[in-house]
């Protein structure tokens, strides 16, 4: 479906690049926004570069056994906004941890301010990094919580706070900001409610500004992804009839004009950082409907465990 026009230079379907941002717009508003979905799902797989791993993280999910954590690695988890006032969106990583005790793996939560801004819990987070014992550490973000990474990854004193880190799973992050702050930021009645939601709660809604997409802000560069870290990005890969929860359908719908997206994440960005990629064929940006997420990092730990070190 888009070998046609990702094929430039001689090279084979399964040999080419990933679809750009703007051959998937075109895809998306030419064919739908399914099939330009399901598209790139397609050439996700077949990628020399995501396919191997993609195969042998299933592989590991199908094995009944738990292998015991060896690596000698630290879980450190970056949670998600709000991860303290709504728990059950799964912003707080507990799952994460959940997973890797069951590994007899370490585990730690970095205690990021809830609704603190990208800088400020970019700080918090290399401060909390500087501070561990020396030994692997392996970071686990989840959604806004890759914003916070990412930011950390500027600091002036960023070498030395990631010196020890060796790979970073983003759960569904948001490195490039998302299109929905515009909307969330408008004078939308939905909107409207979500920001008297926080207000109520005394919290503040500066870190929404930070989140814009593509507006100058601190998320708008490059990752600075050091080479001695590996970077795991999954994200899930929804067609509209997945999306059972209206929240979902009208987030979805609302960045549909930018082709494919889990509902806040751009997926032709996530396809553009470095690093590998894991989709997850029916999920939203929380990876619902599918849920059982805990096998997934159960799996994606077990990778990390039997590749550390290689």
């Amino acid at each position: 479906m888009l070998s046609g026009s990702c094929s430039a230079g001689g090279a084979g379907p399964h040999d080419a690049p990933l679809p750009t941002a703007g051959e998937l717009r075109d895809l998306a508003a030419r064919e739908g926004i399914d099939a330009a979905t399901e598209g790139l799902y397609r050439r996700v797989l077949e990628s020399p570069v995501h396919g191997p791993f993609i195969r042998r993280v299933e592989e590991l999910r199908e094995e009944a056994a738990v292998p015991p954590w060896s690596c000698g690695a630290t879980l450190a988890i970056v949670p998600g906004a709000s991860y303290q006032e709504t728990p059950r969106t799964g912003a707080d990583g507990r799952f994460v941890r959940e997973q890797a005790e069951r590994m007899g793996c370490p585990s730690h939560r970095v205690p990021l301010a809830t609704t603190g801004t990208v800088r400020e819990n970019a700080r918090i987070l290399c401060d909390w990094l500087m501070g561990q014992p020396e030994g692997p550490v392996i970071l686990v973000s989840v959604s806004k919580g890759g914003s916070d990474v990412k930011v950390a990854l500027a600091e002036p004193d960023a070498g030395p706070a990631f010196r020890n880190v060796v790979a970073w799973i983003s759960l569904c992050g948001i490195l490039d900001g998302t299109p929905l702050i515009d909307w969330l930021l408008s004078r939308s009645p939905g909107a409207g409610a979500v920001r008297l939601y926080y207000r109520l709660r005394g919290r503040s809604l500066e870190f929404l500004e930070d989140l814009r997409y593509r507006s100058g802000g601190p998320l708008d560069r490059p990752l600075r992804l050091p080479p001695h870290i590996r970077l795991i990005s999954v994200v899930g890969f929804p067609l509209r009839e997945h999306l059972t929860r209206r929240s979902s359908r009208n987030c979805h719908q609302r960045l549909a004009p930018l082709g494919p997206n889990d509902g806040a994440l751009v997926l032709a960005d996530v396809c553009a950082l470095p690093g590998l990629i894991y989709p997850v064929w029916g999920a939203d940006h929380y990876l619902q409907p599918k849920g059982g997420a805990g096998p997934l990092v159960s799996a994606l730990l077990s990778y990390l465990n039997e590749t550390l070190g290689e």
